[in-house]
């Protein structure tokens, strides 16, 4: 993608077309071998002139490998061709929209580019939930349905750009939010495809995308001792993670630094992303994607944003379940057991990154987020603002109550939904130790 615009020294004739074709030219540093589907051209809007013909040349070295010659009718011209094996790509404009212009071009895109409208999306769904224990893996699942008229989706037809869908193709959500008469960008997710579908007798596409996750399924090789840090670095240089534009792959909280296994750890069979759930839950913290992408491990934030869900975006209060009282946390099979109550049921938790330097201070902060027995859900006006675990206030006839939430759900149908769920923090006193240190603030 070009960032500067491009303005021909030369003039067109009074009949659009240029005598001597202006040439925009990208070369490469080295032979790209990868194969571009096509290019994307978006010529003047600002003018609104586009290349009634133009023609898209590829070289290798001095060998001109691709040439093709289109005609346009649109600012944004879109030429699907595979092209492969090429050190020069380039651009000639043969005629032009209007008599005696210059020819301008504002951007290129290498690939097929295409929008859709609300008239294409039939419906929409994104999930996304984190445990504040850590005890279960963050999820992140982006659904989406387009229309499939014309079969253009279908791989089997040879129009079709459904030939040049990837497995784990990175796909970027961002939403507009109507303010004050303009509409706010705000980032949603980043995932990667994982799978799609495209029924033959079908008029819709669907496509599901997920976090980074989807790259650590492969059985962890790395180090089974040393620090939480070292670790959980291993794990996800050995995830191979695809780079983010402007944020980091990944994120280790400092504080695992000063956590260090006692003995070795069976780690035999675990996968990537269990190892990183197991230093996570070791270490009294958090695992989460950021809707950067950023997969990161750190401390909950237990401060309470100010987010409220009530009744001017609630469509009905909250339901609520209680989960029975807690008696006592069992850190692997007994080798550390914390009395909480003389009676309700036991949390057993089997962490091998658990040691037994750290089993009290793991079982002492898991004991104070279940200590609160409150399990709240409901519907509310969607909102992408909201986020897996954040500690929101929670309104209903009687009184107000924190929650940690656990899931967000938002869905499109025509109009968007949205739906949470989350623990209650009234009593997260935010008094225990985590990461190997003593956190005494206040929620």
């Amino acid at each position: 993608m070009s960032d500067n615009t491009y303005t021909s020294a030369r003039l067109c004739n009074s009949d659009g077309a240029f005598p001597v074709p202006p040439v925009l030219t990208f070369d490469f540093p080295h032979r790209m071998e990868g194969t571009i589907p096509g290019v994307t051209i978006t010529w003047s809007p600002t003018y609104g002139e586009w290349a009634t013909r133009y023609r898209i040349r590829a070289w290798d070295g001095g060998t001109e490998i691709f040439s093709q010659t289109a005609s346009n009718a649109s600012l944004v011209s879109v030429l699907s061709a595979d092209v492969t094996g090429y050190t020069r790509l380039g651009i000639e404009v043969l005629a032009w929209s209007r008599p005696n212009r210059r020819a301008r071009i504002e951007t290129v895109a290498f690939g097929v580019k295409v929008r859709y409208g609300k008239s294409d999306l039939m419906d929409y769904s994104a999930v996304m939930s984190a445990d504040p224990l850590a005890g279960e893996l963050p999820r992140t699942e982006i659904v989406f349905r387009l229309k499939n008229l014309g079969d253009r989706w279908n791989p089997d037809n040879p129009d079709s750009i459904g030939k040049y869908l990837m497995e784990r193709q990175r796909v970027t959500v961002t939403y507009g939010y109507e303010l004050n008469g303009g509409i706010e960008r705000i980032p949603g997710a980043v995932c990667y495809l994982s799978e799609w579908e495209t029924p033959q007798n079908g008029v819709s596409a669907a496509f599901t995308a997920r976090s980074a996750l989807e790259f650590m399924d492969a059985i962890y090789t790395g180090p089974v001792e040393g620090t939480l840090y070292d670790i959980a670095e291993a794990a996800f240089l050995q995830a191979e993670l695809p780079p983010l534009q402007n944020a980091p792959a990944w994120e280790i909280h400092p504080a695992l630094q000063r956590i260090e296994l006692t003995a070795p750890a069976d780690l035999k069979e675990a996968t990537i992303a269990e190892v990183l759930q197991y230093c996570a839950n070791a270490a009294c913290c958090t695992l989460a994607p950021d809707r950067y992408g950023t997969l990161r491990i750190r401390p909950l934030d237990v401060r309470l944003t100010d987010y409220r869900i009530d009744r001017f975006n609630s469509y009905a209060n909250s339901d609520l379940k209680l989960r029975k009282p807690l008696k006592a946390v069992n850190i692997n099979r007994g080798r550390y057991v914390l009395p909480v109550n003389r009676t309700g049921e036991i949390q057993p938790v089997t962490n091998p990154l658990i040691s037994d330097a750290q089993a009290p201070a793991a079982a002492l902060w898991i004991a104070d987020v279940l200590k609160n027995r409150r399990r709240l859900s409901g519907q509310f006006r969607a909102d992408p603002r909201l986020d897996p675990l954040d500690i929101v206030t929670n309104e209903n006839q009687f009184s107000e109550s924190r929650v940690v939430v656990t899931e967000v759900k938002l869905t499109y149908q025509g109009a968007f939904r949205g739906s949470y769920e989350g623990w209650g923090a009234d009593q997260l006193f935010g008094e225990y130790f985590y990461a190997g240190d003593l956190y005494a603030g206040e929620v």
